[in-house]
């Protein structure tokens, strides 16, 4: 993973912290956690900033970080055969890599700034520690994902295309699990 820089002086950090905690209350996975839970996430959290060409993610790699994109535009592709295909543009308010959180998660994707790009990432360690501290919280983010995946796939299956071609099937199943 490339970063250009991370922010960190004491006046970011002092304005930063309530703006790095908006921004996790508005992640789904972390909906109807402890006011106090959210606060040590934001604490742990860093604002990194990247730029065009950087990597976030490594298809392969585990980094154990996930990502609230703050702004900037990023661009998912998956690598087969030597041949990169792109997957999806993720831009500002998206939150990606939060299984990363939860235990080991090898990237499936290369995540990469199409241009300057402002991220606030978590890091797993940081976060299981977190949830050591709050087990409750534990409960609900996995209330949450389960959420999050269903209407995930529902959404897949609402797409008339998806159940028009035979070759995209294989993606859908993940509320079976």
């Amino acid at each position: 993973m490339n970063s250009s820089t991370e922010k960190n002086t004491d006046k970011q950090k002092y304005s930063g912290f309530q703006q790095d905690l908006d921004f996790l209350r508005q992640v789904p996975l972390f909906q109807n956690l402890e006011y106090e839970c959210l606060k040590l996430m934001a604490m742990l959290s860093k604002q990194v900033d990247f730029v065009e060409g950087d990597q976030l993610m490594v298809q392969g790699e585990d980094d154990g970080n996930a990502y609230y994109i703050i702004s900037g535009k990023l661009n998912g592709s998956y690598k087969k055969n030597d041949t990169q295909y792109p997957v999806q543009l993720i831009e500002p308010g998206q939150f990606i890599g939060g299984l990363a959180l939860l235990g080991k998660s090898i990237r499936l994707f290369t995540i990469q700034a199409m241009e300057k790009s402002t991220v606030l990432r978590l890091n797993r360690d940081g976060f299981q520690k977190i949830m050591k501290q709050y087990p409750d919280s534990m409960v609900k983010i996995a209330a949450n994902l389960t959420t999050e995946l269903t209407t995930w796939e529902q959404n897949l299956l609402n797409k008339e295309d998806m159940l028009q071609s035979e070759q995209n099937v294989y993606v859908l199943g993940l509320s079976l699990l």
